[in-house]
């Protein structure tokens, strides 16, 4: 009895990058400056979007002298779509990579979303620009590493 249930649950929206890419924009539309909200969305990041925006947290705690958590740093705006989404695509780049084909309503409505499989779920990996270089006065010695070297 129990197999027969299990056989008719739904699976997680994250279960494939079209649902990972729809979960991500929705939870970015509900979010906007709310931190609990916006840390959920934050899970739904792939590797590469966690570690950028790590550093960049890391960056921004370090200037303004206090912990800031790499959800805080996620930028509303910058992971909107221009357009409300009319369908979606997934195509396979890898055996855990897949770009996601987003349509609107008109035909210049089109975007491209990069998901990869992280265990069972589906993940978002933006286009984010990698942080700039840290810039350094010619007499600061550079910051001190866990073990106490430079």
């Amino acid at each position: 009895a129990l197999a027969s249930l299990a056989g008719c649950s739904r699976q997680p929206p994250d279960a494939t990058p079209e649902g990972a890419v729809r979960t991500f924009l929705e939870k970015m539309d509900e979010a906007q400056d709310d931190g609990p909200k916006m840390r959920a969305v934050y899970t739904l990041l792939g590797p590469d979007a966690r570690a950028n925006l790590a550093e960049r947290a890391a960056r921004t705690g370090r200037a303004q002298g206090r912990r800031v958590e790499p959800h805080e740093v996620l930028a509303e705006g910058r992971f909107a779509l221009r357009f409300r989404p009319k369908h979606m695509t997934a195509r396979s780049t890898g055996p855990s990579s897949a770009m996601v084909d987003v349509e609107g309503s008109d035909p210049s409505d089109r975007a491209e979303v990069r998901c990869v499989k992280e265990g069972a779920a589906w993940r978002v990996e933006p286009e984010l620009p990698e942080p700039p270089p840290v810039v350094r006065r010619p007499d600061e010695l550079p910051p001190q590493g866990r073990d106490g070297r430079r």
